[in-house]
């Protein structure tokens, strides 16, 4: 039996669409207070989007105190 493939497409920017979200969530530490908690720039935006991803799962995660030490574990699982 000869060698069969299959061949097929997708519209990227109906993809694209589908993996991007709707509206930004707030991050609850701005980019400044992460970089005064010794958070290193390559890592600020990530760890602004995993804040606040939290944030929004449990709402004891607005004490400054928790964030700032969740943060710091958050960046140092990064790579």
């Amino acid at each position: 039996m000869p060698d069969r493939k299959l061949v097929y497409g997708f519209d990227y920017r109906r993809l694209q669409n589908l993996t991007t979200p709707d509206e930004p969530i707030a991050a609850p530490l701005s980019r400044r207070e992460l970089a005064a908690l010794g958070i290193p720039a390559r890592k600020l935006e990530r760890v602004q989007a995993e804040l606040a991803r939290l944030a929004l799962q449990d709402n004891r995660l607005l004490d400054r105190e928790v964030l700032g030490a969740l943060a710091k574990q958050i960046a140092g699982t990064l790579l």
